[in-house]
């Protein structure tokens, strides 16, 4: 009741102007960060709020249309002025054409343009801000904000863009939130003693933050130890999902697993292959079939390749089909031909938004009982754990699923009543988020 009143309140006043900074990924592979900050951003606007994506480092969606703001950070840029000695001294005008989106695109194509091993400097540079060798990035970001968008309340994507809170909170002259969702899994990718000193100027970083806002409980409260972070400046707020723009599907004929995330090894897609493969001898799967669907970048290719010849030499290439190109359009014909969806991702994440995206569709999850998964699952209902590291318990877990058409029924049904409940982007995130800014800004 508290909650809707404020909401309500909020909505009665003048709308905000939010600018809501994220890292993009160059639209190559399905990114969990890019999906719910453009969805969020979508919302508010609905909402009638002056809502704003701004994009760093790389394009992303709408953010790369010519009515977006530019690509601040550009990747090339901040590379060379990272590791080109000289670099920083060329006038800003000759650097400029290395922001062009065409320039973007294709940078985010090649490998390492998403890969942590390599950039721990860049990542450690960025994060000290004014004293790093990208200040004259953070001032550009900063001279745009003040003099074109002017907004009420900047949003930080998530932890490692912390060294632009204190000039931004400092010469925009407003309150600045960040929310916290995987930093963990491009941290700890860094060989030591890179992600100490990392989570360490973090830890300093964050008294240019007003308040946190973690994607669930599980990740805030190990965030919060990792930043120092007392209760009172942080709180959950859940990503959402727009449950009325998707409806359920029926299940196909044939049975067939599904994965929709990133192609690469650290989310789990060989695991399910290997499920997929020892499923295809119990009875009543053997016509089983495997679709993956996520996208990838250059790095990913050889581990791809590597699948492919598992399951040629297994003669089960001809049931599996992987789709290499990320197209978000597509998602909900991939979950019309799929029966279950599972990303075994082995330590679990933040939170996982393709377990809304599937449920939504009313399409059941599997998933490994470790990070927040425990907690996504309570709260749908519609998602079926397994125990972390053991194969056969995942073959078995999704077996239950493929075998039992009422438990499936009744997980899909449990999945899209809870997203309702918890997680519908206009019903319980974006009042959240509203209720958030209206309290840092007074």
């Amino acid at each position: 009741m508290l909650l809707t009143s404020a909401v309500a309140a909020a909505d009665r006043k003048q709308s905000m102007r939010i600018a809501l900074i994220t890292p993009g990924s160059g639209d190559h592979f399905y990114c969990e960060n890019c999906r719910r900050d453009l969805d969020t951003v979508q919302a508010l606007a609905k909402r009638g709020q002056d809502a704003v994506l701004v994009p760093l480092y790389l394009p992303i969606g709408a953010a790369s249309s010519a009515a977006a703001p530019p690509v601040f950070y550009g990747a090339v840029n901040v590379y060379l002025t990272q590791f080109l000695p000289g670099y920083r001294r060329l006038p800003r005008r000759w650097r400029r054409w290395l922001d062009a989106l065409p320039v973007l695109r294709w940078a985010a194509a090649r490998a390492g343009s998403t890969r942590a091993g390599g950039l721990e400097t860049l990542t450690l540079s960025v994060l000290r801000g004014e004293d790093g060798r990208q200040a004259d990035e953070l001032t550009r970001l900063v001279e745009w904000l003040r003099r074109d968008f002017r907004p009420d309340v900047v949003h930080l994507s998530n932890a490692l863009l912390l060294g632009l809170a204190e000039r931004i909170r400092a010469e925009v002259g407003v309150p600045v939130v960040c929310s916290l969702q995987d930093e963990d899994t491009w941290i700890e990718a860094m060989p030591a003693p890179w992600p100490t000193r990392i989570w360490e100027t973090m830890a300093e970083r964050a008294a240019g933050v007003e308040l946190f806002l973690a994607v669930s409980r599980t990740y805030g409260a190990a965030l919060s130890q990792r930043l120092r972070l007392p209760p009172e400046r942080w709180r959950v707020v859940y990503p959402g999902i727009d449950l009325a723009s998707r409806a359920p599907v029926a299940p196909p004929r044939v049975p067939t697993l599904g994965y929709y995330a990133r192609l690469c090894p650290a989310l789990g897609l060989d695991l399910l292959v290997e499920a997929f493969l020892a499923l295809r001898q119990r009875p009543g799967l053997a016509a089983l079939r495997l679709h993956a669907a996520g996208g990838m970048t250059a790095d990913d290719r050889p581990f791809v390749d590597g699948l492919r010849r598992r399951l040629q030499a297994a003669g089960a290439a001809d049931q599996v089909e992987i789709a290499t190109t990320f197209e978000p359009a597509a998602v909900r014909s991939f979950l019309e031909a799929v029966t279950v969806v599972s990303v075994p991702v082995p330590g679990g994440e933040a939170f996982g938004l393709f377990t809304l995206e599937a449920l939504a569709h009313g399409v059941p999850v599997v998933l490994p009982e470790a990070g927040a998964f425990p907690e996504v699952a309570g709260l749908t209902g519609g998602v079926l754990l397994y125990p972390p590291a053991q194969p056969e318990a995942l073959a078995a877990a999704l077996a239950r699923v493929l075998l039992e058409p009422d438990r499936r029924a009744a997980l899909a049904l449990a999945g899209r009543a809870g997203i309702s409940q918890h997680f519908d982007l206009q019903r319980c995130t974006v009042p959240a988020l509203l209720q958030v800014y209206q309290s840092v800004t007074g």
